[in-house]
């Protein structure tokens, strides 16, 4: 896959240039994706659970010229190492104070 970020920077904080955009391609097709967007993501290559991915930060580091990405994972709780508990799903009780 081959990416890269775009726009103006929006910030700099020391070694770091932060970005609000990023344009890959993939199987042929160019997509952009900005910061706050959701998008699938395929966690292990040899499996098929599919996770949504939130991109938070997109930044590049001057001293290495690396790009670097912070993303939020959200996951079913089956698909973690303690799976599905009795608690999940539970809504909590209202408290009024009168």
């Amino acid at each position: 896959m081959d990416y890269k970020l775009i726009g103006s920077p929006c910030g700099e904080h020391g070694p770091y240039i932060f970005y609000k955009a990023l344009k890959y391609q993939k199987n042929g097709k160019t997509n952009i994706l900005a910061l706050s967007e959701f998008f699938f993501v395929k966690l292990w290559t040899d499996s098929d659970l599919i996770s949504i991915g939130e991109l938070q930060l997109l930044w590049e580091d001057k001293n290495s010229e690396q790009a670097l990405a912070s993303l939020r994972l959200y996951i079913l709780p089956e698909n973690t190492p303690d799976g599905r508990t009795d608690m999940h799903g539970e809504v909590s009780q209202i408290i009024s104070f009168n």
